[in-house]
């Protein structure tokens, strides 16, 4: 420290020589003495500099700190709106699997998106009335390259691309009223059978049995003849799922609660209530839904819902269940799960879960479709990011049939932005 005010004092002296040594020729004598005040009250501040004590060096760095400082790495914060008023958010994930799968006689290494956590990208605006009122926009589309809803053994998964709809929408809130969506997006019972509190939930390892493998087909085991799919066997009877609907939310009052509803294209209704709180060290969360389809087609009402708990231990229960009116018959489903989350490694939080479902009377009458599986999931909250690896079997059967289990093991990762 002390060696650069030297310097700096020498240079600014050398400076300070030159200019008082300026001859009146070169300059008039107005802008001479203009310059020799600059470069004496120079001299007066360095002069105070050197006397000043000098600041200790302090210890020396721990070897464990980082080079460069993590907020050194967070990216600039540019999306602007076209409109000054509104405040717009840009997000998006991109979800890809690989997954390998054996349908009892043939087996196929399967490429695709994740149908839960696909890849999507968002625009959200938001604007503000004032303290009550606030106003928002949502457009999220999804960008699907081979879905694995969709994807069996032996399809040419490459060439099944599509881009969808999952939210176009408005919505108006007052803090006391409640909020108002209009537009495609989730109905008031979408994801009521959902409520997961594991950490693997949307991933791969949660009620909607039929998105990880849901391509593959149960081959017959007497004719080796395809049969139902693991998509079409399965159906958490989640909601009405999303819709061009009107719905309405009530604000969360007694300690947790909140109720929605909704009137979708057609004439279907639904309503839901929800639950999430923290009991204690307990965290709690539940939803319980109605729905009625009016006169579309596929059925005719159902009641569903779910209820999970994670404990301050790491440990959790999730559990689903629901019945549909197909008309002729009812089906219904159960769904169990146990998980535990810890924070094992400095990355992030590592979740695990081991899970069982049951389902009657879906494709037709007497027919049985079961899946145990578990899955694991590695948070990287440096990447924005979730990797994972999972493994389910499915058995399904018929009255007159009986079909071979599908197997699969699924690995893939979602990154956020």
């Amino acid at each position: 420290m002390t060696s650069f005010r030297s310097a700096t004092a020498a240079l600014l002296t050398g400076a300070a020589i030159a200019a008082f040594a300026l001859p009146a020729s070169a300059q008039s004598a107005s802008e001479v003495e203009a310059l020799r005040a600059q470069v004496k009250e120079l001299l007066t501040r360095i002069e105070k500099l050197e006397k000043a004590p000098s600041t200790p060096a302090g210890p020396p760095a721990s070897k464990d700190a980082p080079l460069v400082a993590a907020d050194a790495y967070k990216a600039p914060q540019i999306t602007q709106s076209g409109n000054a008023k509104v405040k717009l958010t840009l997000s998006g994930q991109v979800g890809r699997v690989v997954s390998l799968v054996d349908d009892g006689f043939d087996s196929d290494l399967i490429h695709a998106d994740n149908a839960t956590a696909s890849s999507r990208i968002r625009l959200a605006g938001q604007a503000k009335l004032d303290d009550n009122w606030t106003a928002g926009t949502d457009i999220e589309l999804e960008t699907s390259s081979a879905s694995s809803r969709s994807t069996g053994i032996g399809s040419d998964g490459g060439s099944n691309f599509s881009v969808n709809e999952r939210k176009v929408e408005f919505w108006i809130q007052h803090k006391q009223f409640g909020r108002l969506w209009v537009g495609q997006g989730d109905t008031a019972t979408n994801q009521t059978s959902e409520v997961d509190l594991s950490g693997t939930v949307t991933l791969l390892g949660y009620s909607d049995v039929g998105q990880a493998f849901g391509g593959v087909a149960f081959r017959n085991k007497a004719t080796r003849a395809a049969g139902a799919t693991v998509n079409t066997a399965f159906n958490n009877l989640d909601g009405l799922h999303r819709e061009d609907r009107v719905r309405y939310d009530t604000p969360t009052f007694g300690g947790g609660f909140q109720l929605s509803t909704s009137v979708t294209e057609g004439g279907a209704t639904d309503g839901a209530i929800r639950y999430n709180a923290k009991i204690g060290d307990t965290e709690v969360a539940a939803a319980i839904a109605y729905a009625d389809n009016d006169s579309r087609t596929g059925f005719d009402t159902q009641t569903n819902g779910s209820v999970s708990v994670k404990f301050a231990s790491g440990f959790n229960v999730t559990a689903a269940a629901g019945t549909r009116d197909l008309g002729p018959r009812d089906s219904d489903f159960w769904y169990g799960k146990v998980g535990y989350i810890a924070k094992l490694t400095p990355i992030g939080a590592s979740s695990f879960s081991v899970d069982y479902y049951k389902q009657q009377d879906l494709t037709v009458a007497g027919a049985d479709a079961k899946a145990i599986g578990a899955a694991f999931v590695q948070t990287v909250d440096a990447w924005a990011a979730d990797l994972y690896l999972g493994v389910r079997n499915h058995t399904y059967d018929t009255p007159t049939a009986d079909f071979k289990d599908v197997f699969g093991v699924i690995t893939g990762a979602r990154i956020r932005f």
